[in-house]
């Protein structure tokens, strides 16, 4: 067992789950549906996040509306039905530690004319968000709509929602995700730091609230201290205070290798309590797959994760109509069976990820006759291995080397995936479709060349133009 597992701390296998894809697309047997989708949920996982929707709700709320997309949901509200009370109570009937999701601060698509995803509160007091001058000049990113946790009309409404779920739905726990999406605050990072005690405040009103009712209170949170310090996210003192029953750390809809929960641990000092670590179904414009998952998980107990948490795994099966993350969570919930070969690692790419997400390191431009040099984070529970192979997305030839080693190119041209990948049509604008295989560099190198632990990764540009490195792959078997 890897040493930095903790198995004193209760394991756990974390299954988030959003549930707008069943929600929305209920049959007019949401009793099939629903039973189909508990059955779907493999016997590893442990505990089932299910969240209760967004700017609108999933459930018959009477402070705020359900979302008006989900029609048959709506029907089976008037016919006095509960779909999600029932997915609950089924979840616990298999025997899941069954928890609700909330999403602090949603923001898909807050301009929509239906206003599917408008939170009550953003409706009667429009100015109460984090950027309305960028709203008013025009700027639509979503994230100037999130609501301000400062705004005195926004905890109160949000307290009220937390505790008529607490009333109305037995659970055996609460999350406060606080990364989907992370904007809580307005101003400059050290405007937000300033003011992270709204938030303080608002996790310690619904820490009352759960104990009232005896359910435990978890977290999601960046996954660095210095991340919950550009979102005001003071999960050490929550910690420390007893506010909190589980912190899980992640990145915003991406997937990091490895992560410094090490050090949130430390600075939780003997209050500590399980740090989960979250993974995406994507890294960087790859999709998750059996080999990949395995390799983050590996990565991510090494770097002192607790257990795992998956988030959307449940949502991209249903898209693909195929229960994927049923297969792909295989052994997850223990590090000495994630890490079982074949395995597939990725260098952290810039798509999608936030100010409060680590640094991403890819894509970038090598100039004609330069060089690039990467850190390839290698764990020790993936080594040894018996065959070693590195994809380089690129268009240009270029030389690489590894810990100072020449590796050998091979010079026909080979798929451009080192396993198979999942990719469908809908991608191909959003930038995830699968690579050509003229714009892919294959290498070979004997495995004994890695390392526990840094490895230097060394591109060559030999050429008389710059090329540009989009993604950078690392299989073992």
């Amino acid at each position: 067992m890897n040493a930095t597992f903790r198995p004193l701390v209760k394991p756990r296998l974390l299954m988030d789950d959003d549930g707008h894809n069943i929600f929305s697309t209920l049959s007019d047997d949401y009793i099939k549906d629903i039973d189909e989708a508990v059955g779907d949920c493999p016997p590893n996982v442990t505990t089932y996040l299910l969240c209760c929707g967004a700017g609108k709700f999933y459930y018959p709320t009477k402070v705020s509306k359900v979302d008006p997309r989900c029609k048959q949901l709506i029907a089976e509200h008037e016919k006095g039905h509960d779909p999600f009370k029932y997915f609950m109570e089924r979840l616990k009937a298999a025997g899941k530690e069954t928890c609700v999701s909330f999403r602090m601060n949603d923001v898909h698509n807050p301009e929509d004319e239906d206003e599917w995803n408008l939170p009550s509160v953003r409706k009667t007091h429009p100015e109460c968000i984090v950027d309305l001058p960028a709203v008013k000049r025009g700027d639509p990113d979503w994230f100037n709509f999130g609501v301000d946790y400062s705004h005195p009309a926004v905890p109160p409404y949000f307290g009220k929602l937390f505790a008529e779920l607490l009333e109305n739905y037995p659970m055996d726990g609460i999350q406060l995700d606080w990364m989907r999406f992370p904007c809580h605050l307005s101003g400059t990072p050290e405007e937000v730091w300033a003011k992270r005690d709204h938030l303080t405040r608002f996790v310690a009103t619904i820490r009352e609230l759960t104990n009232a009712k005896g359910v435990k209170l978890f977290v999601r949170v960046p996954t660095s201290l210095a991340g919950c310090r550009v979102l005001g996210t003071d999960v050490v003192e929550w910690v420390q205070r007893g506010l909190v029953d589980a912190v899980t750390a992640g990145p915003f809809l991406t997937s990091d290798f490895f992560m410094p929960i090490h050090e949130m641990r430390s600075a939780m000092g003997e209050s500590a309590v399980p740090i989960y670590a979250s993974i995406e179904c994507q890294h960087g414009f790859q999709y998750h797959n059996y080999e990949s998952t395995r390799a983050v998980a590996t990565g991510l107990y090494e770097s002192g994760a607790d257990g795992i948490s998956m988030f959307n795994f449940p949502t991209q099966g249903r898209h693909f109509h195929q229960e994927v993350y049923s297969s792909y969570i295989e052994g997850l919930e223990n590090p000495a069976t994630a890490c079982r070969k074949p395995l597939l690692f990725s260098v952290a790419h810039r798509r999608v990820r936030k100010e409060m997400d680590l640094p991403g390191i890819l894509p970038v431009t090598v100039e004609a006759g330069g060089s690039f040099e990467i850190t390839l984070r290698v764990p020790a529970a993936a080594l040894p291995a018996w065959r070693a192979r590195l994809l380089l997305v690129t268009k240009a030839d270029c030389r690489a080397t590894l810990n100072g080693e020449a590796i050998e190119s091979f010079k026909r041209l080979r798929a451009p995936e080192l396993f198979l990948e999942y990719n469908f049509d809908a991608d191909q604008s959003a930038g995830l479709a699968r690579p050509r295989r003229a714009h892919c560099r294959s290498f070979r190198f004997a495995p004994e060349l890695l390392q526990a632990g840094d490895n230097r990764l060394v591109i060559h540009n030999e050429g008389q133009a710059p090329f540009y490195l989009e993604r950078v792959n690392l299989g073992l078997w």
